[in-house]
């Protein structure tokens, strides 16, 4: 890839800043959680914050699925495992890999029923435009940073965003806790949100026959769990980080 020349003053400075609040946010204590941050960050530019968010928020048509949330948490989570595998690799065009994945329309979505043409059909092109701009930004990037600091970089969409979603921090206390509840023995939890549990209604059958199962999926593979259960989950308090009910 060629000898990267030194980084501009102010580029430095939002490196430190960014590594300053990742540390804050316990990703340097997570087993590869630099690595992970990083997927998110790219998740989050180059899928989730873009036209993409266009359909999710349209009502479905004859021609487009509806895309609920389920069906979002299922993607999101799969792209992000996928970010955190390619951004393992020396391949110097790793980053294409990715996008190649994004924009592929006839891949049925792991754990949904359609592809990116079902899902986003009259946003396509936009969610095209928006994908390659972000990629060829972040391989830009790639090729002037150390691996390290493209991670920062990379990670840095991250920061202000959750640290309690898939793959981050807290992602294993939040199920840990989710499975707890499910079980019906986090009082707290039920004295604080039991009224609201009632609106949502019970688990899926698919989530509670084998909550260990469940465990399993939630930690690594949610999108396993399909799009109907996680939409079960999909802004529900069962997965808040423990210690968080009021």
């Amino acid at each position: 890839m060629g000898e990267r020349q030194p980084v501009s003053e102010d580029i430095q400075d939002a490196l430190d800043w960014a590594r300053q609040r990742l540390e804050e946010m316990g990703v340097f204590e997570a087993q590869d959680g630099l690595r992970w941050a990083a997927a998110h960050g790219l998740v989050l530019s180059v899928w989730r914050n873009g036209p993409i968010e266009d359909a999710h928020a349209s009502r479905p048509t004859s021609r487009r699925k509806a895309l609920g949330d389920g069906t979002m948490f299922a993607r999101n989570t799969w792209l992000t495992r996928q970010a955190y595998d390619i951004l393992g690799s020396d391949d110097r065009f790793r980053l294409y890999r990715l996008e190649d994945l994004i924009l592929d329309r006839d891949m049925i979505w792991p754990g949904c029923e359609g592809t990116l043409t079902d899902f986003g059909f009259g946003f396509l092109g936009e969610i095209k435009k928006h994908v390659k701009q972000r990629i060829d930004m972040f391989t830009h990037f790639a090729k002037q940073l150390q691996p390290d600091d493209f991670l920062l970089f990379a990670g840095a969409p991250r920061i202000g965003t959750h640290d309690d979603h898939y793959g981050m921090p807290k992602w294993p206390a939040c199920v840990e806790a989710a499975v707890r509840r499910l079980q019906g023995v986090d009082e707290e939890f039920s004295h604080a949100w039991g009224e609201l549990m009632t609106r949502i209604g019970p688990a899926p059958t698919a989530v509670t026959e084998d909550l260990e199962a469940t465990r399993t999926l939630l930690l690594q593979s949610p999108w396993d769990l399909g799009a109907e259960s996680l939409g079960w989950f999909a802004w529900n308090p069962i997965l808040e980080p423990p210690g968080t009910a009021s």
